[in-house]
């Protein structure tokens, strides 16, 4: 039997091949056979990262499985080959290993990009949180170097997080304007909560902030209202009872720092602050607990190293208890400003001044530092803290180089000196003006007679205002009628 002829050139007008490749993806016919590699550089990872981000995932050259572009073996599921005379399928192109290397780093930069990102936010979220809680420690001691050193921690978090970073930030700047006068400060704070505030929900510390600067700048009503928001926790309660005690009413400041302490037993903040309201309301061993325990949480406080001080001054503690806080504050030059120095030297100089020992109040004088008007003045009030037994009087006119946000009792003066001796002096007039009964029924002493004169006479003071004046037109007459007897013996002269 003879052999079939060969097949012959394709039948143009025959049946299209069995493939799908006309009626699916954006094609509209098979894609051809993709070139060979050249020598062309292949492209970049950035590009090709940039690339993947605008590519169009529906593409079907990079479908998986039965879609379009995989290439099919010869003979799976075809009836016809070269044995049954029938024509070949045709077949797919496949891949160039270019295109497939391109696609798997493609695949991997994605992923990497992916976990960077994850890894990126998931640090971020606890540099952030640390930081935070860093600046949480620095401040609670209460101190300028804490509130300097929290500033200076969550200065490069702003940038990352400027609501909550930005906000905690503000309230310890704020609080350097509040307690230390620091003019910078204050303004940072101010630029650093625009953001916070602009927060659907500003955080607790935006508000401790504005309150802090309301309380620099003494205006109470303001700083009243921000600290009255809630969320400030042991902050809020202790700013509450600062504004009651600069108002004068050391009772009404009581209430929100015993809260406070509720919170926080150990708070420094609070702890002396409740020191110098117990102080002024006269409870003095109450207060000298609150501040010996305010200094063994922060040996640094200067709240409750004035506090201490002037408890000893007033006699109400022993000047040991108060001396060291005051020294480690004069010697403290790095993180304490030279204006608490000053006034922890005043203070230590007037307790050994009053101890005799006139050499170490010296001392401490010359380690303020202060010439000129501000020694003079410092002189002065040394004397008088130390001369007034009655207890602690702040002495008025103090420079700015003694002036403290942490040292503000109220200004009382001292009594009048002229009026006690004026007093004395009236009831003397009076004692003599009035004789007791006493001296009234004491019989009169016998007087010797005396030449021209009666015991009467002696006795004129005590008469009353008609007889004075009876004896005074006696005595006149007496003298005309002398002088007329005497104008009449005496014979005239030539």
């Amino acid at each position: 039997m003879p052999k079939p002829p060969p097949p012959g050139p394709k039948d143009p007008g025959g049946p299209p091949p069995d493939d799908d490749t006309l009626t699916t993806g954006f094609y509209e016919a098979a894609p051809t056979e993709i070139s060979p590699p050249s020598d062309k550089k292949e492209p970049s990872l950035d590009s090709l990262i940039a690339a993947e981000i605008h590519h169009d995932s529906t593409d079907p050259q990079w479908a998986e499985g039965s879609q379009p572009g995989v290439t099919r073996v010869a003979g799976e599921g075809d009836t016809g080959g070269p044995e049954s005379g029938d024509e070949p399928p045709e077949r797919r192109p496949r891949r160039s290993p270019a295109v497939l290397k391109v696609a798997a780093v493609v695949a991997v930069a994605a992923l990497a990009a992916g976990a960077a990102l994850a890894y990126r936010s998931h640090h971020r979220k606890q540099v952030l949180a640390k930081g935070l809680a860093r600046a949480r420690e620095l401040v609670y001691p209460d101190t300028y170097a804490g509130y300097r050193d929290a500033a200076a921690v969550l200065e490069p978090l702003v940038p990352i997080d400027p609501i909550e970073a930005g906000a905690f930030r503000s309230f310890a700047l704020a609080m350097l304007y509040a307690d230390y006068r620091d003019e910078a400060a204050g303004q940072a704070a101010e630029a650093l909560l625009l953001e916070p505030e602009r927060a659907p929900v500003a955080p607790p510390a935006a508000y401790l902030a504005r309150a802090a600067l309301a309380v620099g700048r003494r205006e109470a009503g303001t700083a009243l209202g921000f600290a009255s928001r809630p969320g400030g926790g042991v902050w809020a309660a202790t700013i509450q009872g600062r504004l009651a005690l600069l108002a004068g009413n050391p009772a009404l400041a009581l209430p929100p720092l015993e809260d406070a302490l509720k919170a926080e037993p150990q708070f420094p903040a609070a702890l002396a602050l409740q020191g110098d309201a117990l102080r002024r309301a006269k409870r003095f061993e109450q207060a000298r607990e609150a501040y010996a325990t305010a200094l063994a949480a922060s040996p640094t406080h200067p709240r409750a190293a004035y506090g201490m001080a002037k408890l000893a001054l007033s006699g109400k503690a022993r000047a040991e208890e108060a001396t060291p806080a005051l020294e480690r504050l004069i010697a403290d030059r790095s993180a304490t400003p030279p204006n608490e120095r000053g006034r922890a030297a005043l203070h230590l100089a007037a307790l050994r001044a009053r101890a005799g020992d006139r050499g170490g109040a010296a001392a401490a004088m010359d380690a303020a530092g202060v010439e000129g008007a501000d020694r003079a003045w410092m002189e002065k009030a040394v004397t008088e803290e130390e001369l007034n037994r009655t207890g602690y009087r702040m002495v008025a006119g103090a420079p700015a180089a003694f002036q403290s946000a942490s040292d503000d009792d109220p200004y009382e003066p001292p009594p009048p000196a002229a009026a006690a001796p004026a007093k004395v002096k009236k009831d003397k007039k009076a004692a003599r003006a009035k004789p007791t009964a006493k001296q009234k029924a004491k019989p009169a002493k016998a007087t010797k007679p005396t030449k021209g004169k009666t015991t009467k006479a002696k006795t004129s003071k005590a008469k009353t205002p008609a007889k004075k004046a009876a004896a005074k037109k006696t005595s006149s007459r007496k003298t005309t009628s002398k002088t007329s007897s005497t104008s009449r013996t005496t014979p005239a002269q030539p």
